[in-house]
């Protein structure tokens, strides 16, 4: 298979005089549906070992209903951790970033947020480390560990602040074309998805134990993709990882690459993935349901 050659990432990158508009990220995603009390212990692990590896390049840090951002100092490492100890359905709505401001928000970057019973994990990371399969693996392994996710997926995002107002008006109207595009990019915004049945595939999907035992464990998983070497299926914590291909792609639809790896990934999970409407950022409501079904076949 001859595979398109990949645009450069920083031509996605916009910017403006208050900072990046958006840029690209590697995510990492961890959905849950889990009581807060049974979730708080591994979201404190997974901010801990993010804090530990990239707490030199944090700058700032906004919880709940901040009306400005505040710097990240030693003095504020144990914000997040006391919110999730609070009596709430979800995981509290927090985020911890690089860049100049609310408005400049760049990787690396950690967030947490819920809808009703539904709880999202969110790590921006520079892209560069897809790079680093062993490195990546370890830190993914660090973080599923403790953390009861329910499904996941990593792969590359447009990253960009929905918490900031000015960024909330502006970006939608620019991401749109790009989602369309290029199919490889995922939203950079979770809480839209928390509450979808399962999420679309990316790079790298991640099936939690309760999905693993409905799709009849690893074993049934690895024999669906056994005529793919692309396709690798190996352990994650109680659950299982899905790589499509040695590394995130973008795709492009003018060019024909609607990325068939992710796409015999999207096929074989689709009976799970559900029929929710949602009109996503950047997108109609029609849009959103093609953009949500792109890799179902």
């Amino acid at each position: 298979m001859t595979q398109v050659r990949q645009p450069s990432l920083e031509k996605f990158t916009q910017r403006d005089e208050d900072g990046a508009l958006f840029t690209v990220s590697l995510q990492i995603v961890l959905y849950a549906k889990t009581p807060l009390p049974e979730l708080a212990a591994g979201a404190t692990a997974c901010y801990e070992l993010f804090v530990k590896k990239f707490g030199h390049s944090l700058k700032w840090y906004h919880a709940r209903s901040m009306r400005k951002v505040r710097r990240f100092t030693q003095k504020y490492v144990d914000i997040f951790p006391t919110l999730c100890k609070e009596s709430e359905a979800h995981l509290p709505s927090y985020r911890v970033f690089n860049g100049s401001g609310l408005q400049d928000y760049v990787p690396p970057a950690f967030a947490t947020g819920g809808y009703e019973a539904f709880s999202w994990l969110q790590v921006h990371l520079p892209p560069t480390l897809a790079d680093n399969w062993e490195e990546l693996l370890t830190l993914l392994a660090g973080m599923a560990g403790p953390f009861p996710f329910r499904y996941g997926t990593v792969g590359f995002s447009l990253c960009w602040n929905e918490v900031s107002v000015d960024r909330d008006i502006e970006v939608p109207k620019l991401i749109g074309a790009r989602l369309k595009r290029y199919p490889g990019f995922n939203v950079g915004t979770p809480r839209e998805l928390c509450d979808q049945d399962l999420p679309p595939v990316n790079w790298l999907t991640l099936l939690g134990p309760e999905l693993l035992r409905k799709l009849g464990g690893i074993t049934k998983v690895r024999r669906a993709f056994s005529d793919d070497k692309a396709i690798s299926v190996m352990p994650l914590a109680d659950g299982a990882l899905i790589r499509a291909g040695e590394s995130p792609q973008l795709g492009d639809r003018n060019r024909r690459d609607d990325l068939p790896l992710y796409r015999k990934v999207g096929s074989f999970l689709k009976d799970y993935r559900g029929h929710q409407e949602i009109e996503l950022y950047g997108l109609t409501l029609e849009e959103s349901e093609a953009w949500l079904e792109r890799f179902d076949s």
